[in-house]
């Protein structure tokens, strides 16, 4: 048997293109790389700041990744609220410190997880730490004062797309009006909540170029959904799929659905007999929050 060549270069994991090796860490989730993998050699840290790999921020990545095991954990915050309060927000500013020491201002997209706790500190850091954000997915606990709100929106002047999971019995009102003022390029609303008129009225005074609307399991009122269809000038595509519907019989649905045929609005909604609907547990309102569901829609600009 011939012997190999002793002069002949052997290929090494740590001599490998960075290029090469950012590919190879996009298998990785976001916690085995900040981690482990930048800590192997210096190449490989140098690989771990590839801006490819930060354009988009999902902190559900550094929690459990069993999905049935985190659905559980979801479940129970939202039974004990307060009792997970303090570690969640501890937790969300530790992650979105060890990121940034990578990512720095490159993410373009930035997805908060469903068992986040949002404070005043985590938000302010995240908007001047990531100023280039387009797409923006608040979790359902935010305890945030208006100084934070109007410095964090004031930072996302390119924000496109925004997903909101508001509990109104928990939190206080949505600063509708703060990202009205702030991104003019917001074109693209999910909302998660319970969507009245009242909240469907800020929504058409302030955020005035929305074009692609989705309610997408959330509980919502027929007028609210009416001003929303008749009010939103621009409105290109609305989706209330799965919704759960709440108030008297003054609007029906027939009224909204001529509504959108009117302007042009394409309209998603359900069958009668729509087996998601008929197999959902409706769990205060929030079913789908942190599941798979959540994250998919119908409107492909509002999954994530």
């Amino acid at each position: 048997m011939d012997k190999a060549d002793s002069s002949r270069q052997v290929s090494k994991w740590e001599t490998l293109d960075r290029d090469i090796l950012s590919v190879i860490f996009r298998k990785l989730n976001v916690e085995d790389l900040t981690m482990g993998a930048s800590g192997v050699c210096i190449s490989w840290f140098l690989a771990s700041h590839h801006k490819s790999l930060w354009n988009t921020i999902d902190l559900d990545k550094f929690r459990e990744a069993d999905k049935d095991l985190r659905l559980f954990e979801l479940r129970l915050r939202i039974v004990f609220t307060e009792n997970y309060k303090s570690s969640d927000i501890k937790e969300t500013s530790k992650s979105l410190r060890n990121i940034t020491k990578f990512s720095r201002n490159v993410p373009v997209n930035l997805v908060f997880g469903c068992c986040s706790s949002l404070d005043d500190e985590s938000l302010v850091f995240a908007a001047a730490s990531m100023p280039n954000i387009e797409k923006l997915v608040l979790p359902r606990w935010c305890y945030l004062s208006n100084n934070s709100f109007g410095f964090a929106f004031s930072q996302w002047k390119n924000l496109k797309t925004l997903i909101v999971a508001h509990d109104d019995p928990l939190l206080e009102t949505f600063e509708f009006q703060v990202v009205g003022e702030n991104c003019s390029n917001l074109t693209n609303l999910k909302y998660l909540g319970f969507l009245g008129k009242k909240i469907a009225e800020q929504i058409v005074s302030h955020l005035k170029n929305i074009k692609r609307l989705s309610l997408q399991y959330a509980y919502v009122s027929r007028p609210g959904v009416l001003l929303l269809t008749t009010g939103l000038q621009n409105l290109a595509i609305l989706n209330i799929s799965h919704c759960k519907e709440f108030d008297d019989e003054t609007v029906t649905m027939d009224h909204i659905v001529q509504a959108a045929t009117q302007k042009r609005v394409k309209f998603i909604l359900c069958s009668d007999n729509c087996t998601g609907c008929r197999n959902e547990r409706w769990f205060e309102g929030f079913a789908s929050y942190g599941s798979e569901s959540w994250r998919n829609d119908e409107i492909k600009e509002l999954e994530f």
